[in-house]
């Protein structure tokens, strides 16, 4: 979960890949001996380098799948076919994945579909549209698209998306629709779907359409004269991010403020920034981790080395425990703190919720964070020698606080809040309107 800077990059280019990718006439293609010889290093190296994929592969009976797969190619095929096949067999938790960049086929200007969606109940909905269409409105029901239902196109993108919780990878996807239904179905100058029991002939649009203007990465604002909001896109950068959260408190201090909200509904980065946050509202002592278990392999040497003090080595694994702590802060906020939480609170986003809940630091409200309490952290990459394409993948098993050896729950909040199909649809933050009720109700 402490991640490099470039594991933060990669983070984002897992999240925004669009301008990674181009269009091509003809794809450059790749003898089956070199596609089987990529498998294999794949598959090998993520059995001595991830820290469950041994175990996730012989309890799924994985080599059955790829033995049947090496013997099915029997002719050259591409870099973007080499991912379609290989991603779903990679993509175990959020931070393992093979990472794309090259091109798509055809070559077509406008190779996108023309709509962002929301997904609810498993149903596809407009939430933009890009198409000029005017029966595309926000909220339409996407049924099919290309003759494809939309269940299916739903149930099979969620393959190519790292994570393990649904709830995770379906706020994933609708970021990331336009991209992986180019990546996975191929790039389109039209498409026909259907809205709403009508059949309608769209033109696809660039990826300058998709581009939105970016939020700031830090805000603060304040409600009621008593409740203050504080907003990081992600835990990262770090002087930035230390010198806001610090002059944020300062402010807190001298207008004395009675409650503080918190916005982590999204928030990759360093732990170690969110223990420097933690640390401003903390009553009682906590932790980010309980425990780390890197496997030890040549992915993970430069890792543990610096560490070595720090745990032991355990069949493969080198174990690091973390104890409770307690810093001062000069400007400590002694009211009570609310933190936003939902299925894009991931990786850190997820230790710093737990962290504050199990700890009584904190009240957590909103939805279930993305990431199970006992999951996978910390990455390192490699790149295949024949395809070309890299693989980040995990290095080591986290145990979060309170984790209770769940592998498939996150942080489950105080207050929950289940959104709506129009909060859905909708551009507010629906999360900080219920908890701003909810302090107002409780004064």
């Amino acid at each position: 979960m402490k991640c490099t800077l470039w594991n933060l990059i990669t983070i984002l280019l897992l999240i925004n890949p669009a301008s990674l990718l181009a269009q091509e006439s003809t794809p450059s293609l790749l003898e089956p001996v070199q596609i089987r010889n990529d498998i294999d290093t794949l598959v090998s190296t993520m059995k001595k380098t991830h820290p469950t994929y041994k175990s996730w592969y012989e309890s799924n009976n994985i080599d059955y799948l790829i033995d049947s797969i090496r013997q099915s190619i029997t002719k050259p095929i591409s870099e973007l076919e080499f991912f379609r096949i290989m991603q779903p067999f990679v993509a175990i938790d959020g931070h393992t994945s093979l990472l794309y960049y090259g091109p798509l086929y055809d070559d077509e200007d406008s190779p996108l579909i023309p709509f962002r969606v929301v997904i609810y109940d498993n149903n596809l909905y407009v939430k933009k549209n890009y198409s000029g269409n005017a029966l595309l409105d926000k909220g339409a029901v996407i049924e099919k698209i290309n003759g494809i239902p939309s269940k299916e196109i739903i149930n099979n993108l969620y393959r190519y998306i790292s994570g393990e919780k649904e709830t995770y990878k379906a706020r994933r996807l609708e970021e990331q629709f336009h991209v992986l239904m180019a990546l996975v179905y191929g790039s389109f100058s039209s498409f026909t779907v259907t809205v709403n029991n009508s059949t309608l002939n769209l033109h696809g649009v660039g990826w300058g359409d998709f581009q939105e203007p970016s939020k700031p990465n830090f805000e603060l604002r304040f409600y009621d004269d008593n409740i203050a909001y504080i907003y990081k896109k992600m835990f990262m950068p770090p002087w930035g991010f230390l010198d806001f959260i610090d002059s944020a408190y300062a402010v807190i201090a001298e207008r004395k403020i009675d409650y503080v909200i918190i916005d982590n509904l999204s928030g990759p980065g360093l732990t170690d920034l969110a223990d420097t946050l933690i640390s401003y509202f903390a009553k009682n002592p906590y932790r980010l981790m309980e425990q780390k278990m890197t496997r030890v392999s040549a992915l993970s040497t430069d890792l543990i080395k610096d560490k070595k003090d720090q745990g032991n080595y355990e069949n493969g694994y080198f174990i690091q425990d973390y104890p409770l702590h307690h810093p001062a802060r000069k400007n400590f906020f002694s009211g009570n703190t609310y933190i936003l939480n939902g299925p894009r609170s991931y990786s850190t986003g997820t230790c710093f919720p737990a962290a504050a809940k199990c700890y009584q630091n904190a009240i957590i409200v909103g939805e279930e964070s993305g990431q199970p309490l006992l999951s996978n952290g910390d990455q390192n990459q490699f790149v295949l020698p024949e395809t070309k394409i890299t693989c980040i993948t995990s290095l080591a098993v986290i145990y979060m606080p309170c984790n209770n050896g769940d592998t498939v729950n996150g942080v489950i909040p105080d207050y929950i809040y289940t959104p709506t199909l129009q909060d859905r649809l909708g551009e507010d933050n629906y999360t900080l309107d219920y908890t701003l009720k909810l302090i107002r109700e409780n004064q």
